[in-house]
């Protein structure tokens, strides 16, 4: 089986687009660049758990904190990205996880070039069913 034929899971690569910081029309009133929107990539990844973990905040009612790797063919991953699930469409899921990236690693040699995200989550571990 490909390295491509692993990659089980639908997700999508969130990003916020900003403006050019040399037009004035995206500058705010203290002159920094705004955020115009967000751009969504729907791309093919496996999501594994390292580590999962119980915390005990009232306002999370015991949420469970998770570190991941998503193994990625190679793409364009901005540094404000977040991955998150995703429908078939590569529409993100109201009811998905949220993979907020700490690293990545790009293995840009051998038969299976690939990204590996270094992820952490926070929330409900179940997400969507492998394939989903």
């Amino acid at each position: 089986m490909s390295f491509a034929g692993r990659l089980v899971h639908r997700l999508a690569i969130i990003a916020a687009t900003t403006g050019d910081p040399n037009d004035v029309d995206d500058l705010d009133d203290y002159g920094h660049v705004t955020e115009l929107g967000e751009t969504v990539t729907a791309v093919r990844g496996l999501v594994q758990p390292r580590t999962v973990k119980e915390i005990t905040a009232i306002s999370q009612a015991g949420a469970a904190v998770g570190d991941h790797v998503i193994f990625l063919l190679p793409t364009n991953l901005p540094g404000n990205a977040y991955l998150v699930d995703a429908d078939e469409d590569g529409v993100p899921l109201a009811a998905g996880r949220r993979f907020d990236v700490v690293g990545v690693r790009s293995f840009e040699f051998g038969r299976s070039p690939h990204l590996e995200v270094d992820v952490r989550v926070v929330g409900s571990q179940e997400g969507a069913a492998a394939g989903s």
